[in-house]
């Protein structure tokens, strides 16, 4: 499995790339082509080129979760010729935004479902497991094991008649729209996340309980970046004793994560992957294609 990253909040030592606040990768399995995530603009489709990624070759076009930092660059995309089925989780479509006090900020994609029709692109929903290809699966709906794994209040489901935090038309936004993407390597599994909101470990929990193979590693963003010491002590220790060898953090993850990691968790194998880093992971040699059902 070969990983490069279209879009991160930070430069790498490519400095012709852009970077911005939002995520993107680009991933090549043994059976499938996917963009991971858009950013948040069309400088995703810049770097890919800048990159010469062959993006006309895509299989699939993934998106995590219905923010604009994860999904704005999805038009751009779809302009330049993309015609890649899209795969979400149920609720992608849903409005989102972040309230505090009197005031209301829309985090939303900024395209809909009508987008989609216009440009003939086929919406593949997950709302459980769905089975990309022979090694390749997105799941959500994600148990909450973890209490200390809150979701910030602020982020909320709303409508564009929405006008006051105490509005009928806001609710909580626990995003069970958001989606992981399990592939299968040679000693296990690789976990690609977006954002984490439902909680890294809830969604590494889940995945494990579901397939029943070790984690041996995962890239994206966690949403550490407002969480405490003790919280990002606590994920680190856990995602250790599953047995997790290499994280390729970034975006949301926050520079607290890094520095403890690299101060107290000096067994974990751990970079940052900024614009135009990437991994390079076995997979497994001559396996079969692995039909799951959702458990």
């Amino acid at each position: 499995m070969k990983l490069m990253t279209l879009m991160d909040d930070q430069a790498s030592e490519h400095l012709g790339l852009y970077h911005e606040h939002g995520l993107s990768f680009y991933i090549e399995t043994a059976s499938a082509r996917i963009l991971f995530d858009f950013g948040a603009g069309s400088h995703t489709l810049d770097n890919a080129r800048a990159l010469n990624l062959p993006l006309s070759s895509v299989n699939y076009m993934v998106g995590s979760h219905g923010h604009y930092d994860h999904a704005g660059g999805y038009p751009a995309l779809v302009r330049s010729g993309l015609r890649a089925p899209l795969v979400t989780g149920r609720g992608y479509f849903r409005e989102k935004y972040a309230v505090s006090g009197i005031r209301m900020t829309y985090l939303g994609n900024g395209f809909d479902q009508t987008f989609l029709e216009a440009n003939q692109i086929e919406h593949l929903e997950c709302d459980g497991l769905l089975q990309l290809s022979g090694q390749c699966w997105v799941m959500n709906r994600f148990q909450r094991e973890y209490d200390f794994e809150t979701i910030p209040r602020r982020f909320m489901l709303g409508s564009s008649s929405a006008t006051s935090p105490v509005s009928p038309h806001w609710q909580e936004d626990h995003f069970d729209d958001e989606i992981c993407l399990i592939i299968r390597v040679r000693d296990g599994l690789a976990v690609i996340v977006g954002c984490s909101h439902p909680g890294i470990l809830n969604i590494l929990t889940g995945v494990q309980k579901t397939f029943d193979l070790p984690i041996v590693a995962v890239a994206g963003g966690t949403h550490l970046m407002e969480a405490s010491d003790d919280r990002i002590r606590r994920t680190l220790e856990i995602m250790r004793s599953m047995g997790i060898c290499s994280i390729g953090f970034n975006h949301c993850s926050g520079s607290r994560m890094s520095e403890i990691m690299s101060r107290e968790f000096p067994d974990l194998r751990a970079a940052h992957l900024a614009v135009g880093d990437g991994l390079l992971i076995p997979e497994e040699e001559g396996a079969g294609a692995m039909d799951m059902q959702p458990t």
